[in-house]
């Protein structure tokens, strides 16, 4: 499966985590997925968790006050 690039920021903080397969968060028209390859999208993230999964097939699960997804060139 194809993978790509997540980055987590924050006013204090970030994190490049490499080889993700899938994002599953939700936003004002609900819940959504991204997988690698996908088209460039922008949302604004809604106030709840996102999950994503590594390749080793672990969820591993953020707790998101809001924000901004942008994915383009296999990176979020």
């Amino acid at each position: 499966m194809s993978v790509f690039t997540l980055h987590l920021q924050s006013a204090t903080q970030y994190a490049r985590i490499e080889g993700v397969e899938s994002f599953v968060a939700r936003d004002a028209s609900g819940a959504f997925g991204l997988l690698a390859g996908a088209e460039r999208m922008m949302t604004v993230l809604g106030y709840g968790l996102a999950r994503f999964r590594g390749a080793g097939g672990a969820w591993h699960y953020l707790a998101l006050p809001g924000g901004l997804a942008y994915f383009v060139d296999g990176e979020l």
